[in-house]
């Protein structure tokens, strides 16, 4: 009984696991004009009509960008090819996971624009 009281306590002192979310295609398409995605020194805007303008270390390219089959896709000249990936968010809905076709997830905090 000490035991089943123990493992108890120590569970619940354990924070919980933020739970993420995948985001649909639609969802996408309303949040992305809506934000401004930051990582440690990059920054990214996106327009409604699929332009995207991305900043790191001071460096500015421009892009664009759809949502195809629930994935948001990027396409970044002088390359013709489009980049897809998923998009997940946390409980807190302060953060975003793009997680590329090959599982690598890249996480980046987002404000709203103004």
């Amino acid at each position: 009984m000490k035991f089943i009281a123990l493992i108890i306590m120590v569970f619940s002192c354990v924070p919980a696991m933020a739970q993420e979310k995948e985001l649909s295609g639609e969802e996408l398409t309303k949040l992305l004009p809506k934000i401004i995605a930051t990582g440690k020194n990059s920054r990214q805007t996106f327009t409604k009509t699929g332009a995207t303008t991305y900043w790191d270390n001071s460096r500015e390219t421009f892009g664009r960008w759809r949502v195809q089959n629930n994935h948001y896709c990027s396409q970044w000249p002088p390359s013709d090819a489009w980049a897809c990936y998923r998009v997940l968010t946390d409980s807190s809905q302060k953060s975003l996971v793009w997680v590329g076709m090959s599982g690598t997830r890249t996480v980046n905090q987002f404000e709203h624009k103004e």
